[in-house]
């Protein structure tokens, strides 16, 4: 094998294996043993610790509850007869879409301790839509640091458009004003940009798409025509989002994406369904929607791997008291030591000092020869 050739195969091998070792998992899932089993819109509390989900109550009300990641301190937040759906967890601010006095989807927000539950936008145009899973317009995306909400609305032409608010309903903002339809926004980590879901220039295909929050750039992520939804930004460059294993299949699952379009797959290999995913701020906790033939849904919660301790600088400061535990459940899954993670760090160094060597070896034998 000539010296071009090894060298090559080894820097080749290397990247390859510095590639799986950046790409984020989700480890130790457990899924929360509640009594509820009909229910929808899971998400994670900024600091991963807590959880929000929409279920019914005793009187058949769909309504907001939050909980501890272990099951525990189960609380209702809201009390009214009005269908909800499309939760988002911000630092200070949960916010959720229900139908205002005009009877029309408006975006409400309320405190994770139930307080403060008021209407945001006031305004009357439609915040989001009322059909829930694949085709839903998508539940509205807080930035990292809770000033912004980006959520679908209806431009003047009546098609679903990414807009941003301030996080007190002010500098309401079109995103970016294309002929395209738009729906089911995320922020990126650095709450510098937005994923979403649209159609490509040539065919009506939900496709992900990549927008700056000025609107100026747009990239096209996903090239399969495979219906998607729900897509959320967790850290490392990994988009997490709601599709299917081919164009006919019909079960939902979570697959994940790197930010420059490759790397595509699923993202949890377990239950007949997949929806709802969320990360926490940190993005090391994650909660999905589990659910069996049965339609009985689960939550599930686990812990991300693959994420370098330096990245993870975000501070979170609220005000919401802890909530008590009132049951007893299995104990949450221990998370990853600092050993553990340290591992990955300590592979690279020792694959990238391997490869120096045998390219050293490679070039001592090529002088000797021509010696």
């Amino acid at each position: 094998m000539s010296k071009i050739t090894s060298a090559g195969i080894s820097i080749l091998i290397l990247l390859i294996l510095i590639s799986g070792a950046n790409a984020i998992a989700v480890e130790n899932i457990k899924k929360l043993d509640i009594s509820e089993t009909d229910l929808w819109d899971v998400v994670s509390s900024p600091d991963g610790n807590r959880l929000a989900f929409i279920a019914y109550d005793e009187n058949r009300n769909q309504e907001i509850f939050v909980m501890n990641t272990d099951g525990t301190g189960e609380k209702k937040l809201t009390e009214d007869a009005n269908k909800k759906w499309g939760l988002a967890w911000g630092i200070n601010k949960l916010a959720y879409i229900s139908f205002g006095k005009d009877g029309s989807e408006k975006i409400f927000v309320i405190n994770p301790d139930g307080k403060g539950n008021a209407q945001l936008i006031q305004d009357n145009t439609r915040q989001g839509n009322s059909e829930r899973y694949m085709g839903a317009w998508g539940a509205p995306s807080w930035s990292p640091d809770g000033s912004l909400l980006a959520y679908t609305s209806l431009d003047e032409k009546e098609n679903p458009k990414i807009f941003i608010v301030n996080a007190d309903g002010t500098n309401k903002r079109l995103v970016r004003n294309d002929s395209f339809k738009q729906w089911s926004p995320s922020f990126s980590p650095d709450g510098k940009s937005i994923v979403y879901v649209s159609f490509p220039e040539t065919k009506y295909k939900e496709e992900l798409f990549i927008v700056d929050i000025a609107g100026t750039e747009r990239k096209q992520l996903t090239f399969d025509e495979i219906k998607k939804n729900y897509p959320v930004w967790g850290h490392e460059g990994t988009i997490v989002f709601v599709s299917y294993e081919t164009v006919t299949s019909s079960s939902e699952k979570l697959f994940a994406i790197d930010l420059d379009g490759t790397n595509k797959r699923q993202f949890i290999n377990e239950d007949l369904k997949q929806r709802y995913p969320s990360f926490s701020i940190e993005g090391k906790k994650f909660a999905f929607a589990a659910i069996d033939a049965a339609e009985n849904v689960k939550i599930a919660v686990g812990d991300v791997t693959g994420i370098p301790v330096a990245t993870t600088t975000t501070t979170i400061t609220t005000a919401v008291p802890t909530i008590s535990k009132t049951a007893s459940v299995t104990p949450a899954a221990t998370a990853q030591t600092q050993e553990e993670k340290g591992n990955g760090i300590w592979l690279i160094m020792v694959l990238v000092a391997a490869v120096m060597v045998l390219l050293v070896a490679i070039a001592l034998k090529d002088y000797f020869k021509k010696k």
